[in-house]
């Protein structure tokens, strides 16, 4: 069917149906101005805008499925059907004036499982964002061992940020550098190195370790707690305390 006689049909179905223009068009989501041009055949509507029409009149639409079919097929015809009704459905399901009660239920319940969704997905994302740092952390850390061992300082220093303490005594990068190169001159030997456990926050991650080491003759076991900070996309290290066992 096409203009004008669509739009004659559909205000002589209306008439008759005893609807106004207002009251037609809140029944399909549409506009008064656009069911005016409708019906003064000013616009050839969509034919998912037709159908839904005739569905509101309750006109028989096999006329307006022919088209339908024509232009898309038996697939696509199915496949506009059921996002007709999908449609209505929603559409229905949001106007709380007619069962309301178990409208609002289905809502809650719909929102409920909204939510639960994106928190799973945040716990998720939390999780691999945690696991990426531990694995970061930990590479460092057997790099840094590695690199102290072999006395490569200007690799090892660069794991540290410019204003890293190594506490109670040491801050900055200078005087960490200082004592370091010291401890490796005086015969410094790692024997042990064990990490037990990584704690990580959004920019922050705490280190415990475990190490035995001999120093200038001297066999030593330390606990230590090491302080990572997330900085330009690289963990670094801020704070290292150590004690003696």
């Amino acid at each position: 069917m096409t203009q004008p006689d669509l739009g004659k049909k559909i205000a002589e179905l209306r008439k008759a149906k005893g609807f106004t223009q207002e009251e037609l068009v809140e029944k399909c989501n549409l506009s008064v101005r656009t069911l005016q041009r409708i019906e003064a055949g000013e616009v050839l509507p969509r034919n998912y805008t037709i159908r839904l029409l005739f569905t509101a009149l309750d006109y028989n639409i096999h006329e307006s499925s022919e088209i339908a079919v024509n232009k898309f097929g038996d697939a696509g015809f199915m496949v506009f059907n059921r996002l007709e009704q999908f449609y209505k459905y929603v559409f229905d399901l949001f106007n709380l004036k007619t069962n309301k009660m178990k409208k609002i239920t289905i809502l809650s319940v719909v929102l409920i499982i909204l939510v639960l969704g994106l928190f799973a997905l945040s716990s998720e994302s939390k999780a691999q964002k945690a696991e990426n740092a531990i694995k970061a952390i930990t590479e460092a850390q057997n790099n840094a061992n590695k690199w102290v061992t072999s006395g490569q300082i200007d690799l090892f220093m660069t794991l540290y940020r410019d204003d890293a303490c190594a506490l109670p005594t040491w801050c900055g990068k200078p005087a960490i550098r200082e004592v370091t190169e010291s401890t490796i001159n005086n015969g410094f030997q790692l024997l042990e190195f064990h990490i037990l456990s990584i704690s990580v926050g959004d920019t922050i991650a705490v280190e415990k370790y475990y190490q035995v080491f001999k120093y200038s003759g001297n066999t030593y076991k330390q606990k230590g707690l090491t302080e990572w900070r997330l900085t330009n996309g690289k963990w670094l290290i801020v704070n290292d305390i150590t004690a003696n066992e």
